[in-house]
């Protein structure tokens, strides 16, 4: 191994007949165990879960927590289950003391950013999760999967120009190795872009946009999943607020809304924009199949 060059290796593994053989074992238990728990058909295979915020819900009640992981234990037993932090892990008003991402309150002036966390602070999430070594924490950290490379952001914390964390994710999206990552997924939980009638979390988009779009563009990011709105959303492939490409040939990044795993769903309406190509508001989830 010392022999191998860089390139080498990062190359895929060469999977043996036994641990193919093992993989599809695995992969069947871990199918009938969440077929008997939940709605996912038992014919589908995954490698692993994207959770982008909001996670238990337990909002300062401990007991939610352990219920909540109840519920996914068949899943997350048996395939890597990835997350992002939302506002109702992190977001508080006053005691930075105690935060463990060891930073203070994000809360710029057109945010909506208040104390949804009901006073967890991020504590119960980073007690409970560990994540790729590869950022900050579970805060913030990038990994590859097969010809993908994720990055997983806070939009929990400070995300403007030259902040710690918009500096990180510039010096990661620029080292990316196309040749070996051609897909590039970007995901955190406030929406950039979201058509729902929500004055204050469309602002937040907003900004979102102004401080951080450039970068995807830049980088050529392929996809952008979102989460905090209860309803999906799919956007075309866009720049700045207009349709560029299509999904086939895109000029832009596509973006997608994925709140309909289990909370109540939102009912508000939807402002009239011609980047929005779906809406819907029923549960579900998402199945991203990536081909080389």
């Amino acid at each position: 191994m010392d022999n191998l060059t860089e390139y080498e290796k990062h190359l895929p593994h060469k999977t043996t007949p036994e641990e193919a053989e093992q993989k599809r074992i695995r992969q069947e238990e871990l199918a009938r165990r969440m077929a008997e728990k939940t709605n996912i058909p038992e014919n589908l295979k995954f490698d692993f879960i994207l959770h982008i915020g909001d996670l238990s819900y337990a909002r300062s009640k401990a007991y939610m927590w352990e219920i909540w992981f109840n519920m996914i234990e068949p899943i997350a037993t048996g395939i890597p289950y990835m997350i992002s932090v939302g506002n109702h892990e992190f977001d508080y008003i006053t005691g930075s003391e105690k935060d463990p991402s060891h930073g203070t309150p994000f809360r710029p002036e057109w945010g909506n950013f208040g104390s949804d966390s009901y006073g967890e602070c991020g504590v119960p999430t980073s007690k409970r999760f560990h994540m790729p070594d590869t950022g900050h924490g579970l805060w913030w950290y990038s990994y590859d999967y097969g010809s993908a490379h994720f990055v997983v952001m806070s939009t929990e914390h400070d995300f403007t120009r030259n902040s710690t964390q918009y500096n990180w994710i510039k010096r990661d999206l620029e080292s990316v190795n196309r040749s070996i990552t051609p897909w590039v997924i970007i995901n955190g939980h406030r929406a950039m872009y979201c058509s729902e009638d929500e004055a204050d979390e469309y602002e937040v988009g907003v900004h979102m946009k102004e401080e951080m779009e450039d970068l995807l563009y830049a980088n050529n990011v392929d996809l952008a999943l979102w989460g905090h709105y209860h309803s999906y959303e799919r956007t075309c492939a866009m720049y700045n607020g207009t349709c560029r490409g299509t999904y086939d040939h895109p000029g832009g990044t596509v973006h997608m809304v994925i709140g309909t795993a289990g909370y109540g769903m939102d009912h508000k309406g939807y402002m009239d924009k011609e980047w929005s190509a779906f809406r819907g508001s029923h549960y579900g989830y998402f199945v991203i199949d990536i081909f080389n």
